[in-house]
């Protein structure tokens, strides 16, 4: 060992010598013509690359030695610069590297000569970076078409915005929300303020990468959340507004059309108010409410996990054409938000809602259903009327209880009614009446207090109290039991969640690495009652196996910590979770009971590369185990409408999921490049799969526990481009995904289905120096099931829009969609609209008269695709209308 030693030491020193031998010493002197010693650096370019700095040194008390570390076979150039003189250079050729090389520089001053004003004019730069922030100044992004700031969100490059729901990504990933002047007004609820604040009164769109609300945990805090801020124009700051007044008429109708909006926007140093009233019969939903469509806000992806889950789905309706011609609605939505600071240290925010509408549509259903070489078909016409009411309000506080703490406190309180009366006309004999009354009402607190304990680290407790109750009446005539003595049937479904949460989480700083560890706990009680039964004016019968009294507890107490460090160009986050998970579920009607426990590791790791300032690569790795919920736990049966059932064989056993994704993006800004191409794989072991039986007239579900694998394959590829020498936008997105999975269907053996979708679309936008440009998107879906047999379907939509600005008071937009729902068949719809607006030069209002449905289209049809049929929705659409629009700022 100690030779080993020995021969270490020998070789160090022997590379340490050899070293400072080969190495070239370049020694020498900085002065002025007066022999004064200047300090100055002493800058090394390769000769055959003069633009590159290679090495450099920097004088000392006018003097300067310096062994080269490279070699300069080609020769290397010595520059000198020193401030308030002329810099010095001298090149060396044909050098003897074995020689020292020996400099006296004598440098000049500057002349200092006054030169005539040069004013430089050029057009401003349309974005400004800043650290985390890109700064959009606005006035560079509008074309006068803009009324909204959702519209000139639109605009923006790397800013996506979801025309169903109105929620906003950037570059790729959901924003938190959208703050105003800096302040949190709307929360997650933000399509408030991007809907319906005039953009006129915003001078700049900020887009704020890394972001943190809370100021304690600023710079210690691995924060990857993205908010947009708003910044007002100077004059536009104390107190302002619109009104629009809309009025016209529905073709074929008494009914008047209408969209009426009023909004104030109040600014000053204590309080920022922005309050909205609106009311239309045109299908706007300025809310963030979606009562008609699929579709998920932001705050409702945040939150599913408080609520309760609704046994009964809701009735829902495509989204569709540029306006939402299949919401028939007649919505009232009022809406209050307001910041005060009620102190240097206490600070609040008011949020109150309500909203009401009346939806009602016809969808008239066909499926044609292969199984096992036998072929079916069935349908229902049905006349839906849904009419939603909620009533909410939120309140934050918070308070700096010093200078390094923070208390906040929230609680919301919401009441939400929803009656969906069904008429109904089927393939099953008989005409269905139904009516399904939902009651929610939700109470959510949460308690958070942050200290910061030194520059590096900060400590926060968090408190959490959920209380969700929910109940589901059910009623449908004639009894679909067939049981001629009973009127109709009922099914009466009620829910209660209680959800405790409590987290202890250390965060800090190391360097450039960032930390945090959480040590907390989930108490989540769920409570499911259903009852079906049949009745008349006298008499209750309950029917067989209709009965569910269900209590499902879930204890999880768990540690979890990250870390995430920068190495150079990259980024490595590791993180883990582990976890204590106890179920229990107790049927109270038959007095049994079940239980598991686990102890559960999750490890994850995200890996990301900086390529340079504008791209990057990521990989990551996840690994968890989830629970079920009480939707899949009961196992009587309960009748969602006249030809569903379902029920399920219950367990506790848990999904094992794993997922894995590589993407590369670049959002080059100053080319306005935007490019991001992806993909992901999850795969799930252990899950609920339906074992279905189905006939011409009903349908039964059972959901059942198998150790089964379900994959998903997700492939996609987005490009937006600004091709300035014809002046022209282009976007490209694409995705294709596979999802493999398995089923029962009428006894058969446990099927293998693939699911394909693809999906592509092309966007071009002109931006000529002319009257009339173009905007143009091409939208192509294919869907293909796989099973026994094969069932596709591929639909294509154009939508070409005409922007014609003849003068700067005059703008005329003309809209024409074509939709194509099945390509192998000649069935298509065409939807016409146009816009003419006017707005008088250094005036506060503006005229407008719109068309809408011009070619009067009475309905338009989708198809969908399963793995064993094939089915044809149609929907009835808004009749055509004209509206004339007035509004007025201030």
């Amino acid at each position: 060992m100690q030779n080993y030693y020995s021969y270490v030491n020998f070789s160090i020193a022997f590379l340490c010598f050899f070293t400072n031998v080969s190495a070239q010493v370049i020694k020498g002197s900085v002065t002025d013509i007066n022999k004064n010693s200047l300090s100055a650096k002493i800058l090394i370019k390769p000769l055959n690359n003069p633009n590159l700095i290679s090495e450099f040194v920097i004088t000392s008390n006018g003097s300067f030695s310096y062994n080269l570390k490279k070699e300069y076979p080609m020769g290397f150039i010595i520059e000198v610069k020193s401030t308030g003189f002329k810099e010095a250079k001298e090149e060396i050729k044909d050098n003897d590297s074995s020689k020292p090389l020996l400099f006296e520089f004598i440098l000049i001053k500057e002349k200092i000569e006054k030169l005539e004003e040069v004013i430089i004019k050029g057009k401003k730069k349309p974005f400004i970076r800043k650290k985390d922030t890109i700064v959009f100044r606005v006035d560079s992004y509008k074309d006068g078409t803009e009324r909204k700031v959702e519209d000139l969100l639109k605009r923006l490059p790397g800013v996506e915005v979801d025309d169903k729901n109105g929620t906003v990504k950037y570059k790729g990933k959901s924003i938190e929300t959208v703050t105003l002047e800096g302040d949190n007004l709307f929360d997650s609820n933000y399509t408030i303020g991007t809907k319906n604040i005039n953009i006129d009164l915003v001078k700049e769109i900020e887009a704020i990468e890394n972001y943190s609300e809370n100021k304690l945990l600023k710079g210690i805090e691995n924060s990857d959340k993205i908010i947009l801020n708003l910044k007002l124009k100077d004059n536009k700051t104390d107190f302002s507004g619109s009104a629009n007044v809309g009025v016209g008429d529905f073709s074929g109708s008494k009914e008047v059309a209408s969209n009426n909006v009023v909004n104030l926007l109040g600014i000053n140093k204590k309080i920022k108010s922005f309050s909205l009233a609106t009311h239309n019969n045109i299908g706007v939903n300025p809310s963030p409410f979606n009562y008609f469509g699929n579709s998920f806000s932001a705050e409702q992806l945040r939150e599913q996990d408080i609520f309760a889950k609704k046994i009964i789905p809701e009735t829902i309706l495509p989204q569709f054409a540029n306006n939402n011609l299949s919401n028939i609605n007649n919505q009232f939505f009022g809406n209050f938000n307001s910041t005060f600071n009620l102190s240097s240290k206490i600070k609040t925010r008011v949020n109150l809602f309500y909203i009401t509408d009346k939806i009602k549509n016809n969808e008239f259903s066909e499926s044609t259903i292969t199984i096992n070489d036998e072929q079916f078909s069935i349908f229902d016409d049905i006349f839906i009327q849904k009419k939603p009411r909620q009533y909410r309000g939120d309140v934050e506080l918070k308070v700096n209880t010093s200078k390094n703490a923070l208390l906040e406190y929230n609680v919301s309180y919401r009441n939400e009614t929803i009656d969906t009366e069904n008429s109904i006309f089927s393939n099953q004999g008989n005409n269905f009446s139904s009516n399904l009354g939902t009651k929610n009402q939700l109470i959510k607190q949460d308690v958070e207090f942050t200290k910061r304990i030194s520059k590096d680290k900060a400590l926060q407790f968090r408190l959490r109290n959920t209380i969700n109750n929910l109940d589901q009446n059910f009623n449908i005539s004639p009894s679909i039991f067939n049981n001629s003595e009973f009127i109709n049937d009922v099914q009466k479904n009620a829910s209660n969640k209680v959800l405790t949460s409590f987290n202890v989480i250390l965060l800090g700083k190391k360097n450039k690495s960032k930390y945090n560890f959480v040590f907390g706990g989930n108490l989540d009680r769920e409570s499911l009652q259903t009852n079906l039964f049949s009745q008349n004016d006298a008499v209750e019968s309950s029917i067989s196996n209709g009965f569910n009294d269900i209590k499902y507890r879930k204890n999880d107490f768990f540690s979890s910590g990250s870390y995430n460090w920068r190495l150079g160009r990259f980024f490595i986050s590791p993180k883990y979770t582990l976890r204590f998970l106890n179920q229990n579920l107790e049927f109270i009607d038959n007095n049994t009971f079940d239980e598991l426990s686990r102890i559960i590791f999750e490890p994850s790791i995200s890996v990301l590369y900086y390529i340079n300032d504008t791209s990057f690569l990521t990989l990551g790795s996840f690994i968890s185990q989830s629970p079920n919920t009480v939707e899949n736990l009961f196992t009587n049966q309960v009748i969602t409408n006249n030809r569903l059932s379902k029920n399920n064989i219950p367990s506790l056993r848990l999904r094992k999921n794993q997922t894995y994704n590589l993407s590369y993006n670049n959002n080059d800004l100053s080319n306005q490049l935007n490019l991001s191409i992806g993909a992901n794989y999850t795969i799930t072991d252990g899950n609920f799969f339906n074992n279905t039986q189905i006939d011409e007239f009903n349908t039964i579900t059972t959901n059942f526990f198998l150790s089964e694998n379900t994959s998903n394959v997700n492939l996609y590829f987005n490009f937006s481009k600004l091709i300035y020498p014809i002046k022209t936008n282009i976007k490209i997105n694409s995705s294709y995904s596979v999802l493999n999975f398995k089923n029962i269907i009428n006894n058969s053996d446990l099927r293998d289905n693939r699911s394909t979708f693809l999906n592509n679309s092309i966007f071009l936008k002109t931006a000529f120096n002319l009257p009339v440009n173009i905007e143009n998107t091409i939208t192509h879906l294919y869907n293909i099931n796989e099973s026994q047999g094969i069932f596709e379907n591929q639909s294509i939509e154009n939508k070409l829009k005409l922007l014609i600005k003849p003068s700067k008071q005059f703008f005329v937009n003309i809209i024409y969609n074509l939709f194509v729902p099945d390509i192998n068949s000649s069935n298509s719809f065409s939807f016409l609209e146009s816009q003419l607006n006017y707005q008088p030069k250094n005036k506060n209002w503006q005229l407008s008269l719109s068309g809408i449905n011009l070619l009067n289209e009475r309905f338009f049809e989708q198809i969908s695709t399963t793995d064993f049929s094939i089915s044809r929705n149609r929907f009835n659409l808004l009749n055509r209308y004209i509206l004339f629009n007035f509004n007025y700022s201030f």
